[in-house]
């Protein structure tokens, strides 16, 4: 058994040494295709309450130590050909743990109750229901397998785990089923980048607005940059700078940026140069079309920027009233919130900050991790 090393959680306290005695197997198959910010807190929930588990597995294999590099990447894809070409047929049967069958199985997101075994004493963590509920934003055997993996979770009834009030509405909304729970544990807001050195990106002064995210279609970029050009900010001196990993609309926004007077698309930073990013920028500018927890605001709090988010859902669930609220669907409100977030006087965007930065520290990682561990160890 794996030593706790988790802030806030003692060994020797009673809870944590039930949790020992705990049949569960930790279904971390999501690491092997996905580094954005659900790895990070999923991977938090198996290093941090490590006595809980029995086994992590990556797809079919049962393995000490987290897949990286090339092996990573090939699992990865011989996943998701299975996922891809077997998705109809039925469960292909295999162990639930490797030293104790009848094991409670916590997976990581609804994708990976396909071609496998989905008992109705099992937990499953739903980020959002987007693909169901927005399919014009992923590609269609994206839809397709979401489609089928909900349609199992419905038919057995597992635990249900949401990381928002709006996450588990969707899902209410659009999956029937007699549930054994259905619970909401918001995500935490993660630390700052920490001090250190800081680098300019090629080309960029200030002043500017700043978006960092995948280019995904749910992220919006396609109407925030086409409300950046319409609202006069680049005649006042301002550009507009946004940089994340690639996703299903990189093509088309990178085209986009280009004809784009004071546009930039930086693609992947060092920390050093996000760093001088954050420090600079007059605000942050992410009305995204889905979110599953409205993160980035009190996270960019952190750095003192105020936000320009969506109205209604998950990210105003998050920022209150901390942030500006805009129709993520309609580019002249986006316009109207981008001079909005740079006309703001300074005690304004001071209340502002301090409202997001309250908000944020009601959702520290130790309160995140106590209540999973309360969770499990009530199952």
């Amino acid at each position: 058994m794996r030593a706790v090393i988790c802030a806030g959680l003692d060994v020797r306290n009673p809870r944590v040494n039930r949790m020992a005695k705990q049949a569960f197997v930790a279904d971390f198959s999501l690491s092997l295709i996905n580094r954005s910010g659900a790895y990070y807190v999923c991977r938090d929930v198996v290093d941090r309450l490590a006595p809980f588990f029995l086994a992590i597995r990556y797809w079919r294999l049962f393995l000490e130590r987290e897949p990286r590099g090339l092996k990573r990447k090939l699992l990865g894809r011989a996943m998701l050909f299975e996922l891809n070409h077997l998705r109809s047929a039925e469960a292909f049967p295999r162990s639930r743990a490797p030293m104790k069958s009848g094991a409670i199985t916590l997976f990581f997101d609804p994708l990976y109750v396909l071609r496998t075994s989905l008992q109705r004493e099992d937990v499953v963590l739903c980020h959002d229901v987007g693909p169901l509920t927005h399919p014009e934003l992923f590609d269609s055997g994206t839809v397709e397998l979401y489609r089928l993996a909900y349609a199992r979770i419905g038919a057995v009834g597992p635990g249900m785990v949401f990381v928002s009030q709006a996450s588990r509405s969707a899902f209410r909304s659009v999956v029937a089923g007699n549930f054994r729970f259905q619970q909401v544990i918001p995500l935490y807001v993660r630390a700052p980048l920490a001090g250190g050195e800081v680098e300019a990106p090629a080309g960029i002064r200030t002043p500017f607005l700043l978006t960092v995210a995948g280019l995904e279609r749910r992220k919006n970029h396609r109407r925030i940059i086409a409300a950046f050009a319409a609202s006069g900010l680049r005649e006042r001196g301002y550009s507009y700078v946004f940089c994340g990993p690639r996703g299903n609309s990189a093509v088309e926004v990178a085209a986009l940026a280009m004809r784009t007077p004071a546009v930039h698309a930086l693609g992947y930073l060092t920390d050093p140069q996000l760093r001088w990013l954050y420090r600079h920028a007059s605000g942050f500018i992410l009305p995204s079309l889905l979110e599953g927890f409205g993160l980035p605001a009190l996270e960019a709090a952190q750095h003192e920027l105020v936000s320009v988010v969506s109205a209604g859902g998950a990210q105003e669930e998050a920022a209150g009233k901390g942030a500006i609220l805009v129709d993520p669907a309609a580019t002249t409100d986006i316009a109207r919130g981008m001079r909005q977030l740079v006309e703001m006087p300074r005690c304004e965007r001071h209340e502002r900050v301090a409202l997001l930065r309250a908000q944020a520290a009601t959702l520290s990682q130790d309160r995140y991790l106590a209540e999973w561990a309360d969770l499990l160890a009530g199952q």
